[in-house]
């Protein structure tokens, strides 16, 4: 079994540990980065774009043919046998969602993995690639199911259910949310006892202990806790720029976060949704640096990082003045790449998901590699992959 200790609180400021804020009920985002901007009166989306919104508002052909889908399913089964070498096992299936294999643990990142990011099932953005794989039962259990927020292109009640019908999942497999999430879950039939909040900058040891040992018996959980044979993995919350809501009426009533996972061999950041900078519709490129951005980034990097590897969303950000409080351009998660002390970096968010917003979900490799040749960053430093492709870290030692 996996069982979670809470470690000592941070203390937190607004310079070094950002805690998170909650005015009555509702939660926000404490930063100058987080004001949204007014509308251009001379920007404008265009017919067309407008009219490809809607036209596929009820439809769902499948698009973005250039980017591949195909899963390994053996590497990612097979990743147990060869743990003695593999630091980390990533693989990402689309959008948001990230299957990680680390220290023998497996967890899986913001799974929306059925068809329609929406509360009803014959409208709205939807899946035009597929997630690679039929049915839960391929793949390993799963440990975690760990959510940076509650929107439907993140947390898809469809697949949460898929995954706890699952006889190897329904027992142990845990959830892990930011605040005020845990009552859905919970109206969702999981467990009470498979559901832990998290607020920004709460850190969980998790330890793999015996399904013997008695977690009523302190002495016996200590010894097990203290025992050199046990695997043990570090999985903290942070913060990100973002906003709640399932319905009209319920917007920011729960936290959104980020989330670090750390073994003795390897430090990974899973960055959810986030924003770094409110951006007008029009500004010259020589002014952006120059505008408030997200403090927190470099928060994060500079408590957990630096990171072998990171998770970071580029896009939707168009209307500008509306997106990107709450999204990134490829320049904002090049800043974010840099600020939170990432080695190497992968792109999540696009490619996958159409009618989240009006942009091109073909765009993102092409704009994200003319940004790192502006910065003269290496290629290989933030680099896409496809739906399907499993990148291994190995040990040092």
């Amino acid at each position: 079994m996996n069982y979670l200790k809470k470690l000592p609180e941070r203390k937190k400021s607004p310079e070094n540990c950002c805690s998170s804020v909650k005015e009555e009920n509702k939660y926000m985002n404490p930063w100058q980065s987080a004001i949204q901007r007014e509308a251009s009166k001379n920007n404008s989306l265009g017919f067309g774009a407008i009219f490809d919104f809607l036209k596929t508002t009820f439809t769902t052909p499948e698009r973005n043919q250039k980017l591949k889908v195909d899963l390994d399913i053996k590497a990612i089964s097979d990743y147990c046998e060869d743990d003695k070498n593999i630091a980390l096992q990533y693989t990402w299936l689309g959008h948001a969602a990230v299957l990680l294999q680390i220290n023998t643990f497996t967890i899986l990142f913001d799974p929306f993995l059925s068809k329609r990011a929406s509360p009803i099932y014959i409208a709205g953005p939807y899946r035009c690639r597929d997630r690679g794989f039929q049915k839960f039962s391929e793949l390993p259990p799963i440990d975690f199911v760990i959510l940076s927020h509650n929107h439907y292109d993140h947390l898809d009640k469809y697949t949460i259910k898929e995954i706890f019908a699952e006889e190897q999942n329904k027992n142990r497999t845990q959830v892990l949310c930011p605040l005020d999430l845990k009552k859905w879950f919970v109206g969702l039939g999981i467990p009470e006892k498979q559901v832990t909040e998290f607020d920004w900058w709460d850190d969980y040891e998790v330890t793999r202990i015996p399904e013997s040992v008695d977690v009523n018996d302190e002495a016996a959980i200590n010894e097990a806790l203290n025992s050199p044979s046990n695997r043990k993995i570090t999985i903290c919350a942070v913060p990100s720029q973002h906003f709640s809501a399932r319905t009209l009426f319920d917007r920011n009533e729960s936290l959104w976060a980020g989330w670090v996972v750390k073994s003795s061999d390897v430090k990974y950041y899973f960055a959810g949704d986030t924003g770094y900078r409110s951006l007008p519709d029009e500004i010259p490129e020589e002014k952006i640096d120059k505008l408030p951005y997200c403090p927190i980034f470099k928060q994060i990097g500079n408590i957990h990082g630096p990171f072998d590897l990171a998770s970071i969303p580029i896009g939707p950000f168009t209307p500008q003045h509306m997106m990107s409080v709450v999204h990134t351009t490829t320049r904002d998660a090049v800043d974010i790449h840099i600020d939170c002390n990432s080695n190497r970096s992968i792109p999540i968010h696009w490619g996958t998901v159409e009618n989240l917003g009006v942009d091109d979900v073909e765009e993102v490799p092409d704009l994200l590699h003319k940004e790192l040749d502006r910065r003269e960053i290496p290629q290989e430093e933030f680099h896409e992959v496809y739906i399907g492709e499993v990148v291994k870290l190995y040990k040092k030692n």
